[in-house]
């Protein structure tokens, strides 16, 4: 059972009026580019806007589209992408390029479900790309639309799951906008919600491990230190394998 007080025109007159005193201003919210806004949406995967901000001008620099991207060398593309972590992304939004570039021939599938089957490309993603290039109308919910819906319309329930809240984000999603109204959800999620813990009461809830000793940390030390090699030639994806097999 959800909140019934809550109705559907009251959230969004509510969402959209806030939003419009409180947008935020980023690079990739200017364009309707799939290419850099899956580019953006991959590096924001886990990663603070502060620092994906930094990197995301520089990255299009090197590559600004999706066949400069898919021609690149795995030790340019790690270079280029150093700071941001979590190097598996880059290896898989380099494949999704290639993919893209040749069976798509450099056309963006519009299809939620054709993006998800993308490499590195989830259901928030996918949803992501389409909405916001494409006007897409299905909802999709990542850590803080999650929490807005939480917020607003379970707000004594735990354990709620994903198709709950997604039950309630399909009729919510303002058919006239729905790139804005769904940015308008993340900004308010990250930024009037940001330091309440609701997101605890989902069903799908995870604290993320820290960083400091962990094997995350022990990877980036080491790809760092193979990039820094003059003659080194290995490939991201071998790597990877020394990296699973150090791990094992």
């Amino acid at each position: 059972m959800y909140n019934r007080d809550m109705t559907i025109p009251r959230f969004q007159k509510l969402i959209l009026s806030w939003h419009k005193e409180n947008r935020r201003d980023m690079p990739w919210r200017n364009t309707k580019d799939p290419y850099k806004i899956l580019v953006s949406e991959v590096m924001l995967q886990q990663t603070q806007v502060a620092r994906v901000l930094l990197k995301y001008k520089e990255f299009l620099q090197e590559f600004p589209t999706i066949q400069t991207l898919a021609k690149a060398s795995d030790k340019k593309l790690m270079k280029v992408w150093a700071g941001l972590g979590y190097w598996r992304r880059a290896l898989s939004l380099k494949k999704t390029a290639q993919i893209i570039a040749k069976e798509y021939q450099g056309k963006f599938p519009k299809e939620v479900a054709l993006l998800e089957k993308l490499p590195g490309i989830g259901p928030y993603t996918a949803g992501a790309v389409a909405c916001f290039a494409f006007q897409n109308q299905s909802a999709f919910l990542d850590t803080n639309i999650r929490r807005v819906y939480l917020h607003f319309f379970f707000p004594k329930r735990n354990n709620v799951s994903d198709k709950d809240i997604l039950n309630i984000a399909q009729k919510a999603i303002f058919k006239k906008n729905p790139r804005e109204w769904h940015y308008a959800l993340l900004d308010y999620g990250a930024l009037v919600l940001k330091d309440k813990k609701i997101n605890k009461q989902s069903k799908h809830y995870a604290k993320q491990s820290t960083f400091t000793n962990s094997f995350r940390s022990f990877r980036a030390k080491v790809i760092h230190f193979l990039l820094k090699q003059p003659k080194q030639t290995a490939s991201l994806n071998k790597i990877e394998k020394l990296l699973k097999e150090a791990s094992s």
